[in-house]
């Protein structure tokens, strides 16, 4: 009875310590109110930690915005590319077990893993992997994973035919596929699976009971903050095969003890060393520069660049260790200030650039900053300009459209197999009239007919919401054969442009 009433005691202490911390904060937690509201989000949660304490929890709007449910702080969300720095955490415990070396060539490892350049496959280093230096651009084949059933290793080989834009370890290019490489040596290394070895390392010692390494654990208890695309309810989908880049789902009662870990320099709560002390500096420090945007000049961003797993960026004379993630239907931002023992953890189910903007509002209100720079009106209103320019662009393509321009490739010869080197086939098919598009890999949200727009080209829609309309142009040769057909889908995050499907 002795004990059961000091465990009673010790919960209301915590909870009382919660509810003043809330009420000490009042004014922020009005100005997320508002900013969830003015952002249209279904729902936000936030953690807020401050001197190896949670300052302010909260959660804000809906986990399901069709069946109102409401969002709470252990609801459950895909944290996309938050997921990158437990996989750059998993390689550097192996480091510090002596299993692995940073200068080790990754082909030592995975003798799959071949590149168009036979000198940058020779060179690449298990460091390279996590610092976005390899030579390609940012998201160069991150079709290979997004919505197909390749596994880890067909993905990696697929993207070996694909072409180098930089020259090795001169530019940044943000690459899912080298963090997928990393997750493969993981497995290699330790003859674990990556989301193995992160529950036993990771999870486990931080008592991250209620973060997963794949959407299937998910049981009927799981408290999930479903995914809004385009203002939508969607499905939840399977990102398996993205392993090393953005595997993970948890929430923000579990990611306040992952921040705690780096803000104790690689020593848990309990006070397990999970890393050591050189290997925690070497994933902050800065391996590699890049340009800071036109936006982050005028708004006073100091440096850019990213160490392993993480950015790095200046401001307010501080160090900001950070990370984004993004995926159909989630938006997520975590920010560590390790001079000020500061960090927090923003997560929402829906696209939004407010998690960006809440890394500098927490910081100028949590330090007491005589910045008081409002962050979120800034993002939101950079948001909108972005958005009308998009409105702009497609207006602009529909008016400079001219249907008097006829098709001079018959449809029915447009039907039938076509391939792409790195990518799969697709299939043309005429259905009573109608022209249906399949991109074979990932044919459940790579499905549309097609309509004819001009000429050769053809309009398409794909099930997926997430991506805008896009056209689709065949080409023929003297002998009036069909040859291959290209598509134009402009969007930031997936590059149709460089696929050819050729046709069989």
């Amino acid at each position: 009875m002795k004990t059961l009433k000091l465990f009673t005691l010790s919960i209301l202490v915590v909870f009382s310590m919660q509810l003043a911390a809330q009420e000490n904060h009042a004014d922020f937690d009005a100005y997320l109110e508002k900013y969830v509201e003015a952002y249209e989000l279904p729902g936000m949660a936030i953690s807020i930690v401050k001197d190896g304490n949670v300052e302010f929890q909260k959660a804000y709007g809906y986990a399901n915005e069709v069946e109102k449910d409401q969002l709470e702080t252990e609801s459950v969300f895909g944290i996309a590319s938050l997921s990158k720095a437990f996989t750059a955490a998993s390689i550097a415990m192996l480091v510090d077990d002596g299993k692995l070396n940073w200068n080790d060539r990754v082909k030592d490892y995975l003798p799959y893993f071949n590149l168009s350049d036979e000198y940058v496959e020779s060179q690449m280093t298990i460091e390279d992997l996590l610092c976005h230096r390899s030579g390609f651009k940012t998201f160069d084949g991150d079709l290979l994973w997004y919505g197909t059933n390749y596994s880890p290793e067909e993905i990696i080989k697929r993207f070996s035919s694909y072409e180098m834009s930089y020259d090795f370890r001169t530019t940044y290019g943000y690459q899912n596929i080298m963090f997928i490489v990393a997750g493969e040596i993981v497995e290699e290394v330790s003859g674990m699976s990556l989301g193995e070895f992160i529950k036993k390392r990771i999870f486990s010692p931080l008592e991250m009971n209620n973060s997963y390494t794949s959407i299937t654990e998910f049981t009927e208890k799981t408290n999930v903050a479903m995914p809004h695309t385009k203002g939508k309810l969607d499905e939840l989908r399977n990102y398996d095969n993205s392993a090393g880049a953005a595997l993970l789902s948890s929430n923000v009662e579990d990611l306040s003890k992952w921040i705690q870990l780096w803000l104790n320099e690689g020593i848990s709560p309990k006070g397990d060393t999970l890393l050591k002390q050189e290997t925690y500096h070497k994933l902050f420090n800065l391996h590699t520069p890049i340009a800071p945007s036109s936006f982050d000049r005028k708004n006073g961003i100091e440096m850019e660049g990213y160490g392993l797993g993480w950015f790095l960026t200046g401001y307010e004379g501080c160090k900001i260790a950070h990370h984004g993630g993004g995926l159909p239907g989630y938006i997520s931002k975590i920010f560590i200030v390790p001079s000020k023992k500061f960090g927090g953890i923003v997560l929402t189910n829906g696209e939004t650039s407010l998690p960006a903007a809440l890394m500098y509002s927490s910081f100028n209100h949590f330090l007491e900053s005589e910045n008081k720079t409002d962050w979120a009106k800034i993002y939101l209103d950079f948001t909108k300009r972005y958005e009308k320019s998009l409105k702009k662009k497609k207006e602009e393509r529909h008016a400079a459209r001219n249907i008097k321009l006829k098709a001079n490739i018959p449809q029915e010869i447009l039907a039938g197999t076509y391939e792409d080197e790195y990518y799969g086939n697709a299939v043309v098919s005429n259905n009573n009239g109608k022209l249906i598009l399949e991109l074979i890999p990932a044919k459940d949200i790579f499905t549309s007919e097609m309509t004819h727009w001009q000429q050769n080209t053809y309009r398409i829609k794909f099930k997926d919401e997430f991506l805008p309309e896009g056209f689709v142009t065949f080409q023929s040769n003297a002998d009036g054969e069909v040859t291959h057909f290209t598509i134009d889908l402009p969007n930031p995050d997936f590059h149709f442009y460089n696929l050819k499907f050729e046709k069989e």
